[in-house]
């Protein structure tokens, strides 16, 4: 089955970096055939992509996608940006990695940035925006309230708003048009464009109303998976008091937590699905690494917590993997995400010390350093 996942475009708030990924664009999420020995059906091994999800013949995590990972973040809450955030884009078929154009935030509330912004696509905003430095957006820009600029701000296409506009001292630049209700009022934004005195209406940009239910599909892998094949017990990978590597060829894989008070390191051949009932809890180092035909859907029922140096998925196509968490997604150290995380019912932190390329669907989002102030890396994501 041929996925349509959206890889997106990559966001950057971290110390180190932190890059985030998602644009509105679909396409194939890398993968084909595995090599030297496969688990589960025949199909699913041969397949690529999104999978059917278990007791569903229609549904499979292409759809998930394509209702997720729309942008680079989508937020179901406030957007909070204490530190340097920057949006782009790249096509993972070119190995130089040019940015291109693309990198939309997606936030449902109030989005308020206290430090430098640069995003590569759209804004659209279903609350109040406040910027109080420099802030740049190469497309459109959507407000479904006030919008106040402190500083040099930038829009390099049209504006819509459903508010008014504060922005003395012209410290924002509308390339384009400004819409506007006729009964709200720009004070001080630099219109180079037509002001359009009209009907403005902002949807909504993130669908957090109709959750994806992460324990039920985990519930289904308990009961279809590829673990007997292998072996491989589902409690493989609890209370584990010493170092351990574990390689997974193409499967489905079911455990029931994941708990380490050492250094875990899991390898993928192939295409893979790891469901787990409970938590992810990790004291020592954390690896899951792809091989060059892999791809990985990774179902969390619980938390995931990451107290010590961990390392998720491939940077270079962070499409390539597929995170659902049913709680939150923490991490406390130097933390490399190559993946698209779908995390709608707990804030994400951005703390220091973090890398994250792919997309974020998140219950809110703050970027907040855990240790001094973060810095903007290299952002680099994928969109085919």
């Amino acid at each position: 089955m041929t996925s349509t996942t959206n890889p997106g475009t990559s966001t950057s708030t971290g110390t180190a970096t932190a890059t985030t990924s998602g644009e509105t664009t679909s396409g194939e999420t890398t993968s084909g055939e595995t090599t030297g020995g496969t688990t589960g059906a025949v199909d699913f091994c041969e397949g690529e992509g999104g999978i059917l999800l278990p007791g569903d013949e229609v549904t499979c995590t292409g759809d998930l996608g394509k209702k997720t990972f729309l942008f680079a973040i989508c937020s179901c809450s406030g957007l909070t940006a204490n530190n340097s955030l920057r949006t782009d884009s790249f096509d993972s078929n070119d190995p130089n990695m040019v940015p291109m154009d693309g990198g939309s935030v997606g936030v449902n509330g109030p989005y308020k940035a206290a430090s430098m912004v640069d995003i590569g696509g759209s804004l659209w905003v279903d609350g109040k925006i406040e910027t109080f430095n420099a802030h740049e957006v190469a497309q459109q820009l959507k407000c479904s309230d006030d919008l106040t600029a402190g500083s040099a701000s930038h829009v390099a296409d049209d504006l819509f708003t459903e508010g008014n506009l504060f922005a003395q001292n012209m410290t924002l630049t509308i390339d384009g048009d400004l819409h506007i209700l006729p009964n709200k009022m720009n004070q001080g934004a630099k219109v180079l464009g037509a002001t359009i005195k009209e009907q403005v209406d902002v949807k909504t940009p993130c669908d957090c109303d109709d959750l994806i239910d992460v324990p039920k599909i985990v519930s289904g892998f308990m009961q279809d998976n590829d673990n007997e094949a292998l072996p491989i017990a589902p409690d493989e990978l609890v209370g584990l008091p010493q170092p351990k590597s574990v390689e997974l060829p193409c499967g489905r894989y079911f455990f029931t937590g994941i708990d380490s008070n050492s250094s875990l390191d899991i390898t993928l051949t192939g295409r893979t699905v790891i469901a787990v009932a409970g938590d992810v809890q990790n004291a020592g180092a954390f690896h899951i690494t792809l091989g060059p035909e892999a791809e990985l859907d990774l179902f969390i029922a619980g938390n995931a917590n990451f107290n010590n140096v961990a390392t998720i998925g491939d940077p270079k196509r962070p499409a390539a993997t597929r995170i659902y968490v049913g709680g939150a997604f923490k991490f406390a150290s130097n933390f490399t995400l190559g993946a698209n995380l779908y995390q709608p019912n707990a804030v994400f932190t951005a703390n220091n010390m973090s890398e994250i390329w792919g997309s974020l669907f998140v219950g809110g989002l703050h970027g907040e350093p855990a240790g001094g102030p973060l810095r903007p890396g290299d952002p680099r994501a994928r969109r085919l």
